[in-house]
C-alpha cells in the first residue's frame, strides 16, 4: 500500500494509520543552489515561496524534526542549510543554519512518495547559529552510528517553514547531488 493511502486526517493534522507524524517533504530535490530569502526586499508574508522549498506546516506544530536526503558519490564538501519561519502576515524569519554530510544510511524508500530511491540520510549536521528564541538542537549521530542526524526545535506556532540549500549542485565536483530535506512535526 502506498503511503499517501495510509495517511487520515486526525483533528486537522496528518497522521499514519498508527497516529505518528510521518515525514514530509521540505525541498524538493535541488540542481542548484538556493537564492537567500533575506537577500531580497520582499520576504514578508505575501511574498513567501510555497512550492519546492517551502511549506504549509501542521496546524499549531511545535515540534518540528528536520532532516536530509540524497546521493553522496564523492562528496567532500558539505552541504549548507538556512531554516526560516512565517508567521500569519509576518516577514521571513531565519530561525537556524549549518552544514551538513550524508552518510552510509540508505534511504531505499522515499519517505513521501513510497518509491524505491537509491540516496542517503544526513548522518551529520552542526549548527552554526541560531536567530531562535528558543533552543534549536541537533541530534547528530555521527558517522559510524548508522543512524541519521536530525535538527529539532519548537516552531512556536508558525505557519510555514522554509529551507535553503546550498553546496550541492548536481554535477558539481565533490557535492551532494539531489540534495532533498523533510520535516515531521506535532503537537499544540
Amino acid at each position: 500500500m502506498a503511503f499517501k493511502d495510509t495517511r487520515k486526517k486526525q483533528n486537522s493534522r496528518i497522521t499514519d494509520e498508527e497516529g505518528q507524524y510521518p515525514w514530509m517533504q521540505l525541498h524538493s530535490k535541488i540542481t542548484t543552489d538556493d537564492t537567500s530569502v533575506l537577500a531580497v526586499t520582499t520576504q514578508d508574508w505575501g511574498n513567501k515561496d510555497v512550492g519546492e522549498d517551502s511549506v504549509r506546516v501542521q496546524p499549531g506544530c511545535k515540534g518540528i524534526e528536520v532532516t536530509f536526503a540524497g546521493i553522496a558519490t564523492n562528496q567532500t564538501v558539505a552541504f549548507k542549510w538556512k531554516l526560516y519561519g512565517y508567521r500569519w502576515r509576518g516577514p521571513a524569519q531565519l530561525i537556524a543554519w549549518g552544514t551538513g554530510n550524508l552518510g552510509d544510511v540508505a534511504v531505499v524508500t522515499h519517505p513521501v512518495t513510497g518509491n524505491t530511491v537509491t540516496a542517503y540520510y544526513a548522518d551529520y549536521l552542526d549548527i552554526t547559529g541560531s536567530n531562535w528564541k528558543k533552543l534549536v538542537s541537533v541530534y547528530d549521530v555521527g558517522a559510524t552510528s548508522g543512524e541519521i542526524a536530525t535538527i529539532v526545535f519548537d516552531g512556536m506556532g508558525i505557519s510555514y517553514l522554509r529551507c535553503e540549500l546550498t553546496d550541492c549542485n548536481a554535477g558539481t565536483a565533490n557535492e551532494t547531488d539531489e540534495l532533498e530535506a523533510f520535516y515531521s512535526g506535532g503537537g499544540s
